[in-house]
């Protein structure tokens, strides 16, 4: 890879989120997906049916289907791709301003770590994501975008990770990612905004460790 590596990784990124046209979601649809989100954090994944998704948003269960004609298995998927337009909104907003793979990297690993402490629905799509790994719960079309997402993602933190000189980058960024994304076995999501600030400076010095491990 060149030495702005990271920045190709980074923009192919962005062009991926752009061909996302949400210009028809509506505030409605998007009620919706985030009941859903809130209901399955809540009661489980599996647990949320139609019916308790028109509930939660005060409308009659058969006018869910003119928001989503196909039903649950739309606001499944849809509500995956909601969560990652703006958890990528948030990722390129917060290494806008790196001037250097290092500086990017750890605002990689800083925003990723405060969003799965702070937002649960975080940790629902991860394991969702897991579950399909396991079980193939989701439709093959989401599943192959999802591995597509994932990664993109993972791409920028191995592009960082190979313009720092770091060898078997794609090796050492799995175990990052694998870190990050179990941030809430060791930061609980009731710490303080100081607390979650310090959490989050172990996080970025743990990711570099890792970086720097014999393998």
């Amino acid at each position: 890879m060149s030495s702005t590596s990271y920045k190709s990784a980074r923009d192919t990124f962005a062009h991926r989120l752009e061909e996302w046209d949400w210009a028809g979601q509506g505030a409605s649809r998007r009620h919706i997906l985030e009941a859903f989100l809130e209901l399955a954090i809540a009661n489980g994944f599996n647990s949320v049916s139609m019916r308790t998704i028109a509930n939660a948003v005060n409308i009659k269960p058969p006018s869910l289907y003119s928001h989503f004609p196909g039903g649950r298995d739309e606001i499944v998927a849809e509500s995956l791709r909601w969560h990652f337009h703006r958890f990528g909104q948030a990722l390129l907003e917060a290494v806008d301003h790196a001037q250097s793979a290092s500086e990017f990297w750890d605002c990689m690993v800083r925003l990723h770590f405060t969003r799965q402490v702070r937002l649960p629905e975080s940790n629902l799509w991860d394991l969702l994501v897991a579950t399909d790994r396991m079980a193939n719960i989701l439709p093959s079309e989401l599943r192959s975008q999802v591995d597509d997402w994932v990664d993109l993602h993972q791409n920028m933190y191995v592009a960082a990770a190979v313009d720092m000189g770091f060898p078997q980058a794609e090796e050492r960024v799995k175990v990052v990612v694998t870190l990050l994304e179990g941030a809430t076995r060791w930061a609980s999501p009731e710490c303080n905004d100081a607390e979650l600030a310090e959490l989050t400076d172990r996080a970025v010095v743990l990711s570099r460790t890792i970086l720097a491990a014999d393998f």
